[in-house]
């Protein structure tokens, strides 16, 4: 057994010591810029786009006049789910005043995603998540082309909170919408620099999770949330987190 796996490595090796050098010489002349964009436009305004393809991928967008209106939706929102326990970034991150009074208001106990400790009790603290029907959380930046929320995790930040629970409810502000996603990974660099140096993962969330098997049945749910609400705040924030990469270490 170990004979016959080694002479396959072998050839793998003999193959790439072969085409490496055509290899490289195609990677140096390809450009290493992505374009900021894709697809023509569609509509003038990105809020709209980006609503429009969201809908085709039977994901919910809604936009929202102010803070307040956000706090209302969300609040239908949890209501729709009956939901008691919720999985959310630390609110300052998700940086829409109100919410945390709103969840107290309406007895919803917060869990902050964040699964550390010795392998026991990284599993009950998983268990314990796994109860929550919502997460939420607020993105980077969100590419109108494709509909897709990015999201660079990190301390308060974690990945859960947009990927455990089966409803994820996305914060977005005007400002943060871009047209391709060229445009967002330049956001996104200008923000943190080296995006790996603190955190271990950059999410793209386009729609619902899909899943099809090899009859080409299409599940939604299966590896993520299968309920996708954006809310799209059409007011500037009233304040902007200051990123400090020292402390934006991934805590989940």
């Amino acid at each position: 057994m170990n004979n016959s796996r080694e002479r396959i490595i072998e050839r793998i090796r003999a193959g790439l010591r072969t085409t490496r050098p055509f290899l490289e010489t195609e990677s140096a002349r390809t450009p290493h810029t992505p374009p900021p964009f894709v697809h023509p436009v569609t509509h003038d305004d990105l809020v709209q786009q980006f609503a429009a393809e969201l809908t085709k991928l039977q994901a919910y967008p809604h936009v929202c006049a102010d803070d307040e209106a956000a706090l209302e939706v969300i609040g239908d929102v949890l209501q729709q789910h009956q939901t008691q326990e919720v999985i959310t970034w630390d609110f300052e991150r998700i940086n829409l005043p109100g919410l945390a009074e709103l969840l107290r208001q309406r007895g919803v106990t917060r869990l902050d995603g964040r699964i550390a400790g010795v392998p026991e009790q990284r599993a009950a603290l998983l268990q314990a998540h796994e109860r929550a029907p919502v997460c939420i959380a607020a993105v980077d930046a969100a590419i109108a082309e494709s509909a897709t929320l990015v999201i660079h995790s990190g301390a308060g930040r974690p990945r859960m909170a947009s990927l455990l629970a089966p409803v994820f409810i996305a914060v977005v502000r005007r400002e943060q919408f871009v047209r391709g996603l060229g445009e967002a990974i330049e956001r996104i660099k200008q923000t943190y620099g080296d995006v790996f140096a603190d955190a271990s993962a950059l999410t793209l969330i386009t729609g619902p999770s899909r899943t099809a098997d090899i009859e080409l049945t299409l599940t939604l749910g299966v590896h993520g949330p299968r309920e996708v609400h954006t809310i799209i705040i059409e007011s500037p924030a009233t304040r902007s987190f200051h990123h400090s990469g020292a402390e934006d270490a991934e805590s989940d």
